[in-house]
């Protein structure tokens, strides 16, 4: 039992600094601003989809500076919790392994943009509820397919949306959970 234990614990010391890499950020001017990966450690049409997010503004967003009042019972965890969400939207842990490749990364992709937009509605609005985590769908899909323009390997399509989902995601729930630091710099 011991030895499992080491080995666990040498796993996650091993693996924590990649994974807290991949969500780098930083906060300036009231801004958290993701940190780019390494253009070496990418091919050509991963940087072009990185530098097309960075650009359409994806990289940054307010970051809030107080908690929201949040029903802590009842509040939203995810997007998908709220109903009332355009039709085409499905959650991206919707999509199975049965579905086609490249359907299924096109699906997630577009389903991360849009849930990035409804978190960055929720912080802007300073609001835990469902009134606000939502988007436009016309909007995340356009987005999408600017962001992917010209790049044929699918298998791209996802890596960056859910990494801005997930770190814009993280910052709504500093947001609505009293028990969460904010994190301000």
């Amino acid at each position: 039992m011991k030895h499992l234990l080491l080995t666990c614990a040498t796993i996650t010391a091993l693996a924590s600094p990649a994974w807290a890499q991949s969500g780098h950020s930083e906060i300036r001017d009231g801004e958290r601003h993701l940190i780019p990966k390494d253009r070496s450690r990418q091919n050509e049409y991963a940087n072009l989809i990185q530098d097309r997010a960075i650009e359409m503004g994806f990289f940054s967003w307010p970051v809030p500076t107080e908690k929201a009042a949040a029903d802590q019972v009842n509040r939203p965890r995810q997007v998908s919790d709220c109903r009332g969400h355009d039709p085409e939207y499905r959650p991206a842990h919707d999509y199975s392994a049965k579905e086609d490749w490249r359907v299924r990364n096109i699906g997630q992709s577009k389903a991360f943009i849009y849930e990035w937009m409804a978190y960055g509605n929720a912080i802007a609005a300073q609001d835990c509820t469902c009134d606000t985590l939502t988007a436009d769908w016309d909007e995340a899909v356009s987005s999408f397919g600017a962001l992917v323009e010209g790049v044929e390997n699918f298998k791209l399509y996802t890596a960056v949306p859910i990494r801005m989902r997930d770190a814009i995601k993280r910052d709504y729930n500093q947001m609505c959970d009293i028990r969460m630091l904010l994190d301000l710099g």
